[in-house]
């Protein structure tokens, strides 16, 4: 995780301050491409504003991908015996 945060500051250090929200983005992208998990990326918030809102949106939207296939009917397993 402080390879993580060394990165960062570095990346941050050399990025153009009005692009700092995108690159954090991608910074994140990226992590998340090489086997960070949610949980490590967590540990992520707090060490600044812009990797912070990175965060938080890639966590919601993968929460919004979860829950579009939960349909709630509660018969889940039920079904998962149909091969």
């Amino acid at each position: 995780m402080q390879m993580l945060i060394d990165m960062w500051s570095l990346v941050k250090a050399y990025s153009n301050v009005k692009e700092r929200d995108i690159i954090a983005s991608k910074f994140i992208d990226i992590a998340l491409d090489h086997g960070t998990t949610d949980e490590e990326l967590k540990e992520l918030i707090g060490i600044d504003d812009e990797l912070d809102e990175a965060v938080r949106e890639i966590l919601e939207d993968t929460a919004d991908e979860e829950d579009e296939y939960d349909y709630g009917d509660g018969h889940s397993e039920e079904y998962s015996d149909y091969d």
